[in-house]
């Protein structure tokens, strides 16, 4: 048994696959430990909670305190004594009497600490997370060696995300683990990861809705090279698929770059929810009248042309012309923008893709599929993607270290560029196995970022250094039903 839970804004999906597919709609009202209850405890179980945790990113988040490691003569916010080398040495040692000076007192919500080589060596990082634990607990503090890019400024931004929302995903991990130890999460990339990879790094769950979407609408549908409409509450996302695959990007969250990668998506502010007043708006204020909202909404001007999706006596105070124009706003502009994509067919996913796909398809002059459970295929990619891992690997043969994100591992003596590849990648086979990942999952592994160079002193070759990031892509499990 395959078993996805998708947390939404509104409504908790879940799907339960085997040689059938079951999905199950549960209002957030009800809580997680209804909607997991529901899934019951068979099989495998993967969570997607990207929705609750984009909300904390992106709104007022609390105040976090960042403290940086940069080395003499780097300038950056919140900088204290202390450098790593680019080799991992210790150049100058943390002050820590500068460190506790800082904490004490301090009011902040999360403490992020970031040095700029500590993905090299993350001891000094330890040093400063160990003060911070005096003040605050565990929860509330993120280091970002776990990260393993060498972009600092990149690496703070991402690692000032995880202090704000390190406490919730653990909470949330601990809830599930109660009854799923060996559950997973889903991660922006459409791959996933146990839960001690989610709490050192929570970011990587951030964003993962087009993601969970774009996979479920490929497994439903079969279809390799398509378009992804996916039709939410607020929002309607387009997720292109090349080969059975989205495209990944690097995102920037309130501005900044981070070291997220996830599935693109274009983003139309446009949804089943959004209300509907003199015209249809770029807002929601809750539910469709037609599930007990207040304002009428994209939802409940369908029920007024003939639709018939929840209580549709509730949306009869809206305007039929109202109603009308406002359900044709969203038709020629969302048709518009994928006439222009010129992609060759439109999969359709989200509760009302049956009920709006085929209009929408006539506008954008394409063809179009709306599969089976498409209003559930957020949990359906959920349950059928594979366990995924990203990792910097720094080599260094002088100082006999191989460190993936932070973490040293022995390097053998005399291996080729070739042989430090192969036993990289089994390192990497293992720590997905360590997550359960099934053989059938692990035989393809991708490396990119490559550089190797030999440090010469006195004329003789004295190290050869090797930087390259190596990991399981993600995608659909071999064992998906």
């Amino acid at each position: 048994m395959f078993t996805g839970i998708d947390i939404g804004g509104t409504n908790t999906d879940i799907a339960l696959i085997d040689e059938d597919i079951r999905t199950i709609k549960v209002p957030n009202s009800k809580g997680l430990d209804q909607a997991m209850q529901m899934a019951g405890d068979d099989g495998r179980l993967v969570v997607s909670t990207s929705q609750p945790l984009n909300a904390m990113i992106t709104g007022t988040a609390g105040r976090i305190r960042t403290i940086t490691i940069p080395g003499p003569g780097l300038v950056y916010g919140g900088a204290v004594k202390g450098a790593v080398g680019p080799r991992g040495d210790i150049l100058e040692p943390v002050d820590t009497e500068e460190i506790q000076n800082l904490l004490k007192g301090c009011r902040a919500e999360g403490i992020a600490i970031a040095g700029k080589f500590s993905v090299r060596n993350p001891l000094q990082e330890e040093i400063v997370r160990d003060i911070a634990r005096q003040f605050f607990d565990e929860e509330q503090i993120a280091i970002s060696a776990p990260l393993g890019g060498l972009n600092f400024p990149a690496r703070i931004a991402t690692t000032r995300i995880n202090a704000g929302i390190k406490s919730k995903v653990t909470s949330l991990s601990d809830k599930i683990r109660k009854n799923h130890q060996d559950s997973l999460f889903v991660t922006s990339d459409g791959g996933l990861c146990g839960h001690d990879r989610a709490i050192a790094n929570p970011s990587l769950l951030y964003y993962s809705s087009p993601a969970t979407v774009a996979l479920g609408a490929v497994y439903l549908s079969k279809k390799k090279d398509c378009l992804i409409v996916d039709i939410g509450g607020t929002t309607t996302d387009l997720v292109l698929i090349n080969d059975g695959k989205p495209i990944l990007n690097t995102l920037f969250v309130q501005g900044k770059k981070t070291l997220i990668q996830a599935v693109s998506a274009d983003t139309i502010p446009f949804g089943g929810d959004s209300c509907i007043r003199d015209e249809l708006l770029q807002f929601r204020s809750g539910n469709a009248r037609a599930f007990g909202g207040a304002e009428p909404t994209l939802t409940d001007a369908l029920n007024v042309l003939g639709a018939d999706i929840g209580d549709t006596s509730r949306s009869c105070c809206l305007d039929s012309q109202k109603a009308e124009d406002a359900y044709w706003k969203y038709i020629e502009t969302l048709g518009g923008i994928i006439h222009h994509m010129d992609p060759p067919l439109i999969v359709g996913a989200g509760f009302l893709a049956p009920y709006i796909i085929p209009d929408l398809a006539d506008e954008a002059r394409v063809r179009f599929y709306v599969p089976d459970h498409a209003g559930s295929a957020n949990a359906v990619g959920a349950a059928v993607s594979r366990i995924s891992i990203s990792v910097h690997a720094h080599a260094d043969s002088q100082r006999g270290i191989l460190i993936l994100n932070g973490i040293d591992h022995p390097l053998p003596i005399g291996l080729s560029d070739d042989d430090l590849l192969v036993y990289t990648g089994e390192l990497i086979r293992e720590m997905a196995r360590s997550e359960g990942a099934p053989s059938a999952d692990l035989h393809e592994l991708v490396t990119s970022q490559y550089s190797a160079y030999n440090v010469v002193r006195g004329g003789r070759v004295q190290a050869r250094i090797t930087d390259f990031v190596i990991g399981i892509a993600p995608g659909i499990t071999a064992e998906a039903p």
